[in-house]
């Protein structure tokens, strides 16, 4: 071969080759993937895969994603990436039975308005413009389910998304909730609650009056907070739970969302701060005291308490507190994966009777440093000192959530409440036909969002606890898809850097409780000048002052000077050490591999040139 031509071919034969082979990996390898992330970030679950074996028919996804005019928002164009490789992932899953399609609307076009008639929420732009950025799937009969938009502050939760529009698409007709409640959380009372608007999106849901004389045909009861039950209204929980079987009741001693302050300033008429159950609970086997609280130090949340100085300090407050893992003993489905915790207020405590007909599997419970104190204590709002004085810890973990299992028998032996009309004798319930699966928690504010939402104009809103997750799981294997309930809890793709923020947290401790003692020491200061003052001597160093309180004067304003220049000091270590560890990833991530390419690349010219002089 001509020399001259040799170079040229052999790179035309290289590019051939490389375009070959990427070609021969797209039709081969397209649905292989390789995840080797901690917490398997792009792997499909367990649950979602168990989803997508159930589909019978092939499902239609239309995939709206604005790419032109996203082209300047790189942080869209970074999550609608994730959000593509995800959707992948179910098509390759699927082996078919998901069609996937990409679509970009552009403005005033047909795929627009398809976008718009489907029900997808644009994203505006600062010139005028609109990003689509949602899914819309349908099955063979037309039955849609859509998710409006993607947004990246609900990243933690895309694939329990994904996974639902599948399950919810392959449903005949969604899940029936009977809700039973006394707490500001309906939409007849206008609060908005985020649990709430969780259910009205999954699930039918019928709120029952307080005066309810029919549950109808749900799949599961929700009582949450119940009033005080008439003995026909006993009957009817009774009935429903040796019928159907699912019943979730969650009951508190000391109600604080129930006594919220409304529009009006007042609470709600008629509300009660306890509830029960009256004979229902003892007879499916739990003893309830509606006059006691739990509380434990050891896993206490911290309050800002305004001192008799008028500054603030952070004190641990027991009637309070988050329980972890840790105090989740039983595994079970329901609280898998929960690591932030669950939020409770003021919770009641829940015993198993001895001769009770069910088996009960605890779910939450206390350290054993917790323990009971009155309900009328805690409606007291005691200071964290007070509560802290009296404390004695039990020596045993207090039950704060369980669920019962097992065959049942009626409450009502003797048949229906009497009274003409009311009920049919001969559709009496005497036992269970399966066996039934009830869930009670003591307590009702973690339902609450300020337990367990905070909401910051910069960030958004971030979840700090579980509280939502766990009360969705219970919801869901009452009465929707169980196998939804493990992706609740996905670890988000965004990780954070651990090392960093537990140097900043170090940091901060140091520099608070630093600042603290500084701070009491210059309220000293001034409350030694004032009473200077007030003696009727000046401030300034002037010759009426003593030489001892010239000098203690001076002493005071030294040691605030000494005090900042020591607070500037820590904060330069911190971020010392901050710029020290940014320099050693820089170095590791950036430098590094760059200079081992290059030291390669060396070594092989030099073993060539030796191989070749040889």
């Amino acid at each position: 071969m001509n020399k001259r031509l040799y170079l040229p071919v052999m790179i035309g034969l290289l590019m051939l080759g490389f375009f070959s082979l990427n070609l021969v990996a797209a039709l081969v390898f397209s649905g292989w993937r390789l995840d080797l992330t901690e917490h398997q970030l792009y792997r499909l679950s367990p649950g979602s895969r168990a989803v997508i074996s159930r589909i019978e028919e092939p499902v239609h996804w239309t995939f709206y994603y604005s790419r032109t005019q996203a082209a300047d928002f790189p942080a869209i164009r970074a999550y609608a990436s994730r959000v593509r490789e995800f959707l992948a992932g179910y098509d390759a899953e699927a082996g078919g039975q998901i069609e996937l399609v990409e679509i970009d609307p552009t403005p005033f076009s047909p795929d627009e308005d398809a976008a718009l008639n489907a029900g997808l929420v644009p994203m505006p732009t600062p010139d005028g413009g609109q990003i689509f950025f949602g899914l819309v799937a349908a099955n063979a009969v037309d039955q849609q389910a859509l998710i409006p938009l993607f947004s990246e502050t609900t990243e933690y939760r895309l694939e329990y998304d994904l996974t639902r529009l599948i399950s919810d698409i392959e449903r005949a007709e969604q899940a029936r909730l009977a809700v039973v409640t006394t707490l500001p959380i309906t939409p007849e009372d206008g609060a908005p609650n985020r649990f709430v608007a969780e259910l009205a999106a999954n699930y039918e849901i019928d709120f029952l009056g307080r005066d309810f004389s029919d549950i109808g045909p749900a799949d599961a009861l929700l009582l949450i907070h119940p009033p005080q039950l008439s003995e026909e209204q006993l009957y009817l929980i009774d009935q429903f739970v040796l019928e159907r079987g699912r019943v979730l009741a969650f009951l508190d001693p000391m109600s604080h969302i129930a006594l919220k302050a409304g529009p009006d300033g007042l609470p709600p008429i008629d509300t009660r701060r306890d509830s029960h159950l009256g004979p229902l609970l003892a007879h499916w086997g739990l003893s309830w005291d509606a006059n006691t609280v739990a509380m434990d130090r050891s896993l206490a949340l911290t309050v800002g308490v305004v001192g008799e100085d008028g500054r603030t300090r952070n004190l641990p407050y027991p009637l309070w507190f988050s329980v972890g893992p840790s105090e989740m003993p039983s595994g079970d489905l329901a609280t898998t994966g929960l690591e932030r915790g669950v939020n409770f207020g003021s919770p009641g405590a829940l015993t198993l009777i001895e001769d009770s007909p069910l088996t009960l599997t605890p779910l939450i419970q206390t350290t054993e440093d917790g323990t009971l104190t009155e309900a009328d204590i805690a409606a007291s709002a005691p200071s964290p000192e007070d509560l802290q004085r009296e404390y004695t810890p039990s020596g045993d973990p207090i039950l704060l959530a369980g669920r019962l299992t097992g065959r049942l028998t009626t409450a009502f032996p003797e048949g229906p409440p009497a009274g003409e009309g009311l009920f049919n004798p001969d559709e009496h319930l005497s036992e269970t036909e399966r066996p039934v699966d009830l869930v009670i928690i003591g307590d009702t504010d973690w339902l609450d969002d300020i337990y367990y939402l905070r909401t910051d104009p910069t960030v958004g809103e971030t979840q700090l606890s579980d509280n939502l997750v766990f009360a969705l799981n219970l919801i869901d294997m009452a009465a929707g898809d169980p196998d939804l309930i493990a992706l609740r809890s996905r670890v988000p793709s965004i990780r954070p850097m651990r090392r960093v923020e537990i140097l900043r947290e170090a940091a901060e401790q140091a520099y608070l409780t630093r600042q603290s003692e500084l701070e009491d020491r210059i309220a000293e200061a001034e409350d030694r000048l004032a009473r200077l003052q007030a003696s009727g001597q000046s401030t300034g160093l002037s010759a009426s002052i003593s030489l001892a309180e010239r000098d203690d004067a001076l002493a005071q304003r030294r040691l605030i000077a000494e005090g900042q220049a020591e607070l500037r000091d820590i904060e330069r270590s911190f971020r010392s050490d901050i710029d020290a560890l940014e320099q050693g990833l820089q170095f590791w991530t950036i430098g590094l591999p760059p200079a081992l390419v290059i030291l390669v690349g060396i070594a092989g010219s030099l073993v060539r040139r030796r191989r070749s002089a040889s």
